[in-house]
């Protein structure tokens, strides 16, 4: 029933049972029942003909903070390969442009810094697309700085395959947070108001972040970002905590190159797991309870994971 619906709305462009590993930083290997690759804004507006059908669909931006455990065979994996970008507006000390949500984000991060528009330069190093910085609300902390603090409006498919417009105010924005994660509304295209600024300023700052970056995350492996959420400022006061960092919680509890499997903990960052090759998604669940137990036994915290695990 499920396959008949989607040819006949995608065509011969729906793929059925596709290793979709290539497209997942961690690298796990698991095979979805189908797949399409959005290209455009009308390939998009073929997902909301078939979310209007009762068609379930799950997003696959850059492929990082995402784990895909046990697929459903009933819902189609969507691949965002949207990516175009157009000046809208320029004014004396602003501008404004459009993004669609397949857009790599460090590569937007390059280019504006060239053209000396400044609001994305700390963002350069991040793996995903526009379309998931936007919908984590994705953050540099020093000095803290957020994507959605320049997103200026964006159009956004809803679960019901409606299209409609909202401005900055509609999401909410937080600390890696947007509404977008309780609705379930998937972000089409964004408009950034960037401000005009010295492009070799821009550049510094842009070079700084990245270069913190590489020093102290691991680059070149098998890993989805970040696993865990850091804990809020009212829990650290609480319990009289050093820092914030999940990752630090996670060194304290003795885990840095801990190993389940093919499933590691980083030895640079504690709050990375990486792949080591061919991993079992049953062993990176066993890693992850692992890390909860001792971090909530030693410092009484229970961690989120900010990786989404579908």
């Amino acid at each position: 029933m499920i396959e008949e619906i989607l040819k006949n709305v995608l065509g011969n462009r729906v793929k059925v049972s596709t290793d979709i590993s290539p497209f997942l930083t961690l690298k796990t290997g698991v095979k979805v029942p189908y797949l399409f690759v959005v290209e455009s804004l009308s390939d998009w507006l073929k997902v909301g003909r078939l979310l209007k059908e009762g068609i379930r669909i799950f997003v696959i931006g850059g492929g990082s903070n995402l784990v895909v455990k046990k697929p459903d065979p009933q819902v189609l994996f969507v691949l965002n390969r949207y990516a175009k970008k157009k000046l809208l507006k320029e004014e004396e000390d602003k501008v404004y442009i459009k993004v669609s949500s397949g857009y790599p984000i460090s590569k937007l991060v390059k280019e504006t810094v060239r053209k000396g528009w400044g609001g994305l330069e700390y963002h350069w190093g991040l793996p995903g697309s526009v379309g998931g910085a936007v919908y984590m609300n994705s953050k540099w902390t020093k000095p803290l700085s957020y994507v959605g603090d320049v997103v200026y409006e964006a159009v956004l498919l809803t679960p019901k395959g409606e299209v409609k417009k909202v401005n900055q105010e509609y999401f909410k924005f937080s600390y890696d947070y947007s509404i977008l994660q309780e609705t379930g509304e998937i972000v089409l295209e964004v408009v950034f108001a960037l401000k005009k600024e010295d492009g070799e300023v821009l550049y510094k700052r842009a070079v700084e972040a990245y270069n913190y970056r590489r020093k102290t995350q691991p680059f070149g492996v098998f890993s989805s970002g970040c696993f865990f959420k850091n804990i809020s400022l009212e829990l650290q006061e609480k319990l009289s905590l050093p820092t914030t960092s999940a990752g630090y919680l996670i060194d304290k509890a003795g885990l840095k190159g801990f190993r389940v499997g093919s499933f590691e903990i980083s030895q640079k960052h504690a709050n990375f797991i990486i792949n080591k090759g061919g991993g079992k998604i049953e062993d990176l669940e066993k890693l992850i309870e692992i890390v909860k137990k001792r971090v909530k036994e030693k410092f009484k915290v229970d961690l989120e994971l900010e990786v989404v695990i579908f």
